[in-house]
């Protein structure tokens, strides 16, 4: 085979050029499928990797968060002891009846941005019927806090009423509340 053969058109060369151009060129065209492919899977795994490293950045601040939030839960607990320690001082366990619940609906209800309409206390036990007007948010607020320890109130019955007044549209809340039997603090509970 001479060179003055090979600068004419691939047809016309010699069979063995033409099979060592077609393997070259199946080769090449392998050799560029393989690269892109190549190409792919890692353009896969640097994106994988990427994720992992933004997963373990997300984790190590949900930890770091995790082993904030444990102190803070004490922190609220031990805030939670003092105020029922300050409400103990406030209303003593001798302090009993209507004159308590009142006090404690009239002060949470003034917190909550309400307004005490009635409160008839019921003979013979420490409970009443009351009414308040506000928002809805602000009842809920204020049956979560009465609602709440030390000294829980017991809501036995709720109503809630739309009131409309001349330039004043609000909810009324009518209740029956109870007191809880207050416990010395000095008396143990009897386990069974």
């Amino acid at each position: 085979m001479n060179l003055r053969t090979l600068a004419t058109h691939p047809a016309h060369w010699p069979l063995a050029a033409r099979i060592v151009l077609m393997l070259g060129c199946a080769l090449l065209c392998a050799a560029s499928g393989l690269l892109l492919a190549v190409q792919e899977q890692e353009d896969i795994r640097f994106a994988v990797r990427q994720r992992q490293q933004e997963l373990r950045t997300q984790f190590q601040a949900a930890l770091a968060q995790a082993a904030r939030s444990g102190g803070l839960h004490t922190h609220k607990t031990a805030l939670q002891v003092q105020l029922a320690a300050l409400e103990e001082q406030l209303w003593p366990p001798s302090a009993a009846g209507n004159g308590l619940l009142h006090t404690k609906l009239i002060r949470r209800a003034a917190e909550c941005g309400l307004t005490l309409e009635s409160f008839k206390p019921h003979a013979g036990k420490p409970s009443a019927s009351l009414s308040l007007r506000g928002s809805y948010l602000d009842l809920l607020r204020l049956v979560e806090l009465v609602t709440a320890p030390p000294l829980p109130v017991l809501i036995d019955s709720l109503e809630l009423r739309i009131s409309e007044r001349p330039g004043d549209r609000s909810l009324l809340l009518s209740a029956v509340v109870t007191a809880t039997p207050r416990t010395d603090p000095n008396e143990k509970e009897r386990l069974p």
